[in-house]
């Protein structure tokens, strides 16, 4: 068969079949015909003719055998018959031969046109040579939104285009017709007027005379790749207007910042440079940096790619045109499924205006309206960041003198004016560097960096009050100004801005005390009264945190040492100053009202440990809780004593409440009256430091107390003054005709305690028997007090009745 020798399997090739199709069309047509040959060939082997191709065949043979029969004379009969038969054989093979080969390769030439229409996804229509429509596809009449093909068949197909498309569709049908295959891509509607762009290919059919008679037209649905491009080619062109009209940069750099991937257009707006020279020069931006800025920048740079991560920075350039600029670029890595770091993306914007603003709202903020001088909050800021740097510094506070007086008599634009002159003169007479703030009213302030030597500082405050007088007057022939500056340096006289204006500020006050026109370093006043400042602001926390705790003293019998009672003793365990005395907090919680709220613990506290004590066995056991003339004038101390009793199931005759002459007498109806009330509970009350307050015997009836406690100041001259013993035994004396126990505070010596006990004092208390301490070392204090004192009476007494 010539199908063989046109087949060579073992020769083709998809690039050398390509290649051949490419370089020579009628290769690829050959080819092609090789492709048809060989599917014929092998699909018509296993197809049999119909039964209908034998009767035929048969019918065939029997007429050949026939006319064979009649051609012969009768008397060879016999022989005759037998080729009549051989005949009808033969022409019956050649019959069938010839059907079974046609039938075969119709079959195969059906079966692979079908095929082929089968998996194409174009719109497939055979034109005549005017345009009609002879033939549609099944797939392609659904692509055109018909019912069926026959629906298109006989439409013109050039009617389904107009302008521009129709135009290309006629030249694409005339080239079609001259014998070559066209192409174009156009947009028609379909049977229900749905637009669609398509990408059509006709290729001509022609006869065996080589005319074209037909032409077969293969169209793609392309409407969705269309849009898409439509929609990106839109999104581009807004990207590269949005990009060339704002002033961002928005760029794609390597991952180790040596190269850009992209650089948009908007780099030449805010850089002054072109992207292509950045291409070239990817380094060209960082050129443009202020020496001052650029090595920050690239640290941070360095940063965001050895830790992959995000990073902001602000930074100044010179650009091309000398213009100064502020930038702020922001970088964000992006990484690959793998996690590696393949790119850095991020944005470059120009905020000169933003700074600008930010400026100008900095100088309205920062600065006094009046003078052109810095303002408090300039001040504040200004020290906060040296004290942050550590950086030593000496702080001048300025007061003037009598300027009240100057103000009413000026008026206020003399005032003003003069306010303004003075300005002046203090930033001539100290040193440019200096920050000069106004304060407010007449207040100024002056920082001077890096100078904590007073004799300097002391030469600059002299200079100071010298020019003010002189050059204020002689500018504008006012009245004599003169001025009180208090100096604090830092860190001596604080670590923050508040402690050191808080000082300086006290010295200013020294410096006016002592005659005015003056000048006064910080010194231990300013000290103590900061400490008490900043104790007080830590008062509300040190109760929430719990640093507050309570001592215990205890209250002896004379002759036994036994112990009787106990007296609570706050105590504050600061975080930073540690265990902070009474004398230091207790003014401050009573002039911050917080005594009452601490007082309310104190109550609670105390009698918590006491039932502890009464219940290990110390039954006769009492305490004394001190009570304020603040607590005093708040009606709930006695609901506060008579909840904490109850709460700790504890008798009030136990509980013996202290109150000085002083507390006493600030409101005495107010007093008794509460006295009364808390008597009414059963509680014992104690006349606290008596001697030293009014010692008026009146009030004393009056109140009439449970108990006197003996001044320290009387029991530390016992056995040196004859006429202090008279008078302790005299009170003592008196206060046991009046039916009232005696305790004696502040027993340091032997001799002391056998004076009181010669005295018949009932109780006495004292670091000569036991230093207040924590509850635990209280027991074993009184434990060792017993062991190596006079008796072997148990320190903590079983006896008494409560």
């Amino acid at each position: 068969m010539t199908f063989k020798a046109a087949w060579h399997p073992k020769k083709s090739s998809a690039n050398r079949f390509r290649d051949d199709a490419g370089a020579n069309p009628g290769a690829c047509a050959a080819r092609n015909q090789q492709f048809l040959s060989y599917f014929l060939f092998r699909y018509g082997q296993h197809r049999s003719p119909p039964l209908g191709c034998i009767f035929i065949a048969i019918a065939a043979a029997v007429g050949i055998g026939a006319l064979v029969h009649h051609a012969a004379s009768e008397a060879a009969i016999t022989v005759r018959l037998a080729l009549s038969i051989a005949a009808g054989v033969a022409g019956f093979a050649a019959v069938c031969r010839k059907l079974g080969s046609d039938y075969a390769q119709q079959c195969a030439a059906v079966a692979l046109a079908s095929g082929l229409l089968s998996s194409n996804r174009d719109c497939l229509k055979l034109l005549s040579a005017d345009g009609k429509m002879l033939w549609v596809s099944e797939h392609g009449a659904t692509l055109m939104e018909a019912e069926s093909p026959e629906q298109l068949a006989g439409a013109d197909w050039l009617n389904f285009w107009s302008a521009d498309d129709r135009t290309a569709a006629e030249n694409a049908c005339s080239g079609a017709l001259a014998g070559k295959r066209t192409s174009f891509t156009g947009v028609c509607a379909t049977t229900k007027g749905r637009k669609k762009w398509w990408n059509s290919t006709l290729s001509p059919v022609t006869g065996k005379d080589g005319t074209v008679v037909a032409l077969l037209c293969a169209s793609e649905d392309v409407t969705q790749q269309c849009e898409l491009l439509k929609t990106l080619r839109e999104r581009d062109e807004l990207m590269h207007e949005m990009e060339s009209h704002v002033r961002l940069v928005f760029y794609s750099y390597s991952p180790d910042f040596e190269r850009f991937h992209h650089v948009s257009a908007g780099v030449e707006r805010v850089f002054g440079i072109t992207p292509t020279e950045l291409s070239r020069r990817p380094s060209a931006w960082l050129e443009l940096e202020l020496p001052e800025d650029l090595e920050p920048l690239r640290a941070e740079m360095r940063r965001i790619a050895s830790e992959a991560a995000e990073g902001r920075f602000e930074y100044r350039i010179r650009r091309p045109d000398g213009c100064l600029c502020w930038i702020r670029s922001t970088a964000y890595p992006v990484r690959d499924e793998s996690g590696d770091l393949v790119r850095i993306v991020g944005v470059s914007e120009d905020i000169t205006l933003e700074q600008e603003r930010l400026e100008a709202l900095d100088r309205l903020a920062y600065t006094d309206g009046l003078t052109g001088l810095a303002n408090r909050s300039a001040l504040v800021r200004r020290m906060k960041t040296l004290c942050r740097q550590n950086v030593p510094f000496g702080l001048m506070f300025i007061d003037l003198d009598r300027f009240k007086v100057l103000n009413d008599t000026l008026g206020h634009t003399a005032a003003d004016r003069l306010l303004k002159d003075i300005a002046e003169v203090i930033q001539g007479a100290l040193p440019a560097d200096a920050c000069i703030a106004r304060l407010g009213g007449d207040e100024f302030a002056v920082i001077i960096s890096g100078e904590t030597d007073k004799d300097t500082l002391a030469t600059l405050a002299q200079s100071l009050l010298g020019v003010f007088s002189s050059d204020v007057r002689k500018a504008n022939a006012e009245p004599f100004v003169t001025a009180s500056i208090g100096i604090s340096l830092f860190p001596e006289h604080g670590r923050d801005h508040e402690a050191l204006l808080k000082s300086a500020d006290i010295a200013m006050y020294g410096a006016k005390k002592g005659g005015r026109n003056g000048f006064r370093f910080a010194d231990q006043a300013s000290s103590d009264v900061l400490g008490d400042f900043e104790l007080e602001r830590s008062l509300p926390k040190a109760l929430a945190s719990e640093q507050f705790v309570l001592h215990f003293q205890g209250i002896h019998e004379p002759a036994s040492l036994a112990v009787k009672g106990v007296e609570a003793l706050l105590r504050w365990n600061h975080p930073t100053r540690g265990m902070v005395g009474p004398c230091s907090f207790i003014p401050i919680l009573e002039a911050s009202g917080f005594i009452v709220e601490v007082g309310a613990w104190v109550m609670d506290a105390a009698l918590a440990q006491l039932a502890v004590w009464r219940t290990a066995g110390k039954k006769g056991l009492c305490i004394s809780v001190n009570v304020s003339a603040r607590q005093l004038r708040d009606d709930t101390i006695v609901a506060v004593v008579d909840e904490a009793l109850r709460k700790h199931q504890l008798p009030p005759r136990c509980l013996e409440i202290e109150l000085t002459e002083t507390a006493l007498m600030e409101n005495p109806s107010l007093a008794q009256k509460t006295l009364q009330a808390l008597k009414r509970l059963g509680v014992r009350i104690a006349i606290d430091d008596f001697g030293t307050g009014y010692s008026s015997l009146r009030y004393l009836a009056d109140f009439s107390p449970d108990t006197v406690k003996i001044d320290r100041s009387f029991t530390a001259r016992l056995g040196c003054d004859a006429a202090t013993a008279s008078i302790v035994r005299g009170i003592i004396q008196m206060s046991h005709e009046l039916g009232m126990k005696v305790t004696a505070e502040g027993v340091e010596t032997e001799k002391q305690l056998h004076a009181l006990r010669d005295a018949s004092c009932d109780h006495v208390q004292g670091y000569f028997l036991t230093k207040p301490t924590n509850a635990e070392d209280l027991v074993d204090a009184c434990r060792s007090l017993v062991m190596h004192g006079q008796t072997s009476v148990s320190s903590f007494a079983a006896d008494g009745q409560d």
